[in-house]
């Protein structure tokens, strides 16, 4: 498991050297927000750990509300600007269309992150978001242009490959365990 977890890292790393559109403050702010995702998932693992019969569900209800205290004074604060915003025309369709989905994407991201942090680990679930992180690269390459050099596509090898070392260690030591359990 070790191993898939260092390649990962390293592959990572390498990807961000290949990267042609480079900007170290879009990669630190992207660092700060992967440690924040981290402790996110930590919490929330914990939280299901010591707290008896909190779901998944219950856990996504509880951080929509806790959001909520954190985002609506920040969204009064914003409020004449975003009248102003909205006064032009077409606004407000426009808004609904980006925004009904966007909500939508959103919920079914943060539901299936804690069932997969419910069922799994944070462990677990971060190395499944390398999946995610491979995806929005060849998402970003076609919808935005975004270029890898060759060093660049090899982290990007090396990060899935680490992600598939990790994700076969800790199927086979799931299936060793469950094995002793029924010996």
């Amino acid at each position: 498991e070790l191993f898939g977890i260092l390649a990962m890292c390293l592959g990572t790393l390498v990807t961000g050297l290949g990267d042609l559109d480079f900007d170290v403050a879009g990669y630190a702010i992207a660092l700060v927000a992967a440690g924040c995702q981290s402790l996110y998932l930590v919490l929330a693992r914990r939280a299901q750990d010591e707290v008896k019969d909190l779901s998944h569900v219950d856990l996504l209800y509880y951080t929509a509300f806790y959001n909520c205290l954190i985002f609506f004074p920040l969204s009064v604060v914003e409020y004449p600007e975003i009248q102003k915003f909205l006064a032009n025309d077409g606004e407000i369709l426009r808004l609904l269309i980006f925004m009904v989905p966007y909500v939508l994407l959103g919920t079914l991201l943060n539901y299936a992150t804690f069932w997969c942090t419910a069922a799994n680990s944070p462990l677990a679930t971060a190395v499944a978001g390398s999946a995610k992180g491979i995806l929005s690269t060849i998402v970003g390459m076609v919808q935005f242009g975004a270029h890898l050099t060759m060093v660049g596509w090899l982290g990007l090898l090396g990060n899935t490959g680490g992600g598939l070392l990790y994700s076969l260690a800790h199927t086979r030591q799931r299936l060793r365990k469950s094995k002793e359990k029924n010996a």
